[in-house]
């Protein structure tokens, strides 16, 4: 989630009450509810834990142990010292994503993953990926990663449809959070062997630049790579547009 906006408004909370259900429980299934319906938008800034309990005449423990929860579900994102937000309905990628490892220094770890599918189409024109995958018929899904919600990465995944025409079919909706790297080789049993990766800089695509909700003509890195199976044919091409940022990147 990018740009997360202080002033989106909060409705009124009011939790119900449910005999034998634990309250921190029951004011998570609440807050998940009221996500899950929109009620409570994307990037919502939640109140003050203190204020919150209140609110809802909980405990502040109790409080906090049900926003811990949503938060590593992956359904709010706290920013330090600025609050606790409802996070853009990412999923949260559980499978290690070996191109794109960003780095806490402050703790030495990964940073989270959330990816979401844009959409997915048939490609017509040519580019990079056709110089090494032929496709009799490539299909691209596009996808934006956040990281940590701090910022995002645009995504495109180049494939044939006639060597997986599964992933060309499946409901996009299940490709959320999905490492496709860990999907070839766990659903349909194609592992990949090797990479080969390129770095360059360049100016991103004007609709890179507005769904990373970036000035026209941003410059970042585009990190293109070709994946391998063990027979030494490309199995897809991908590129990633990373944009301007503080984290960093661990390559080896």
């Amino acid at each position: 989630m990018d740009n997360i906006n202080d002033q989106t408004t909060v409705p009124a909370l009011r939790l119900p009450q449910q005999n034998g259900v634990p309250k921190y429980l029951l004011l998570r299934n609440y807050l998940s509810d009221e996500i899950a319906s929109g009620r409570l938008e994307a990037g919502a800034k939640l109140p003050p834990e203190d204020a919150l309990a209140d609110m809802m005449e909980l405990s502040l423990g109790t409080v906090q142990r049900s926003l811990r929860m949503l938060v590593d579900e992956g359904k709010l994102v706290r920013k330090h010292g600025t609050g606790t937000f409802v996070a853009d309905g990412s999923t949260m990628m559980h499978a290690p994503f070996q191109h794109c490892r960003f780095v806490d220094e402050a703790t030495g770890q990964l940073l989270p993953i959330f990816s979401k599918v844009v959409r997915r189409r048939a490609v017509k024109e040519r580019g990079l990926w056709s110089m090494r995958l032929l496709a009799a018929r490539p299909v691209c899904i596009e996808r934006l990663f956040s990281i940590a919600n701090e910022f995002s990465i645009y995504t495109h995944l180049y494939f044939d449809a006639d060597v997986f025409p599964e992933l060309a079919t499946l409901d996009t909706e299940k490709l959320n959070g999905a490492n496709f790297k860990d999907l070839l080789a766990r659903e349909f049993h194609h592992p990949l062997t090797k990479f080969s990766e390129q770095l360059t800089v360049r100016v991103f695509p004007a609709y890179v630049c507005k769904a990373l909700r970036l000035k026209a003509e941003t410059s970042g890195a585009v990190l293109e790579i070709f994946a391998y199976d063990r027979r030494g044919e490309v199995v897809y091409f991908q590129d990633l547009y990373i944009p301007p940022n503080s984290r960093p990147l661990q390559i080896s």
